[in-house]
């Protein structure tokens, strides 16, 4: 009973958390803040999470994972390779904007080396490029992408979406992508994702 009632409250906190950090950014959101939002004692909130990194950290996972289920979802979908392989830029797009509110993507956090998140995205990029190797071998398999592609090419497409959007955040002057520069950076994603998908066909 009290690990369920500790799960339900450790969610209202990470609910509550990632509403202050996709509004205000994580430099000025506060520990109090938050555990005012939640009612809860500060000494309470971090019993649950010793710091604002550590708190910040289990949003940025959450975002994670759950992106990590929509796109072992779309694997099941009954529609070929090449859809998937669009399908899963559309989601990965959702889900860096989703980070961008968040705050995580300042050029100054994505360039720190040392940055507490850069497990974080290591780990992902794994998850990531493993669930993307799925795709491609099953355009391989079907005969939609040619037999001799490499296994590096997954992380490398991945290293072409990712520089990308870093691009576009290294001349931003807020710290925000605003609506015209997200139209502009998913028409550059799509573009780039069209002439790999060209060069992957088996023609």
């Amino acid at each position: 009973m009290v690990e369920i009632i500790s799960n339900e409250k450790v969610k209202i906190i990470l609910q509550a958390a990632r509403k202050r950090f996709a509004h205000y950014g994580f430099s000025k959101v506060t520990m109090d803040e938050i555990a005012g939002d939640v009612e809860l004692g500060k000494a309470s909130l971090y019993y649950y999470f010793p710091t604002k990194e550590e708190l910040f950290k289990a949003v940025i996972s959450q975002e994670q994972n759950e992106f990590i289920k929509r796109v072992e979802i779309l694997l099941q979908k009954p529609i070929t390779a090449m859809e998937k392989l669009k399908n899963y830029v559309e989601i990965r797009l959702k889900f860096s904007h989703e980070l961008t509110n968040l705050g995580t993507l300042s050029i100054h956090s994505v360039l720190d080396y040392k940055s507490v998140f850069r497990k974080l995205y290591e780990d992902l990029e794994q998850q990531e490029s493993n669930l993307l190797k799925i795709i491609i071998d099953e355009g391989k398999n079907s005969g939609e992408f040619r037999k001799d592609l490499p296994d590096e090419l997954t992380k490398v497409f991945i290293h072409v979406l990712q520089g990308i959007k870093l691009r576009f955040i290294r001349f931003l002057k807020e710290q925000r992508l605003e609506d015209e520069n997200q139209m502009k950076l998913e028409s550059e994603m799509k573009l780039v994702t069209a002439i790999i998908i060209n060069g992957m066909k088996n023609i």
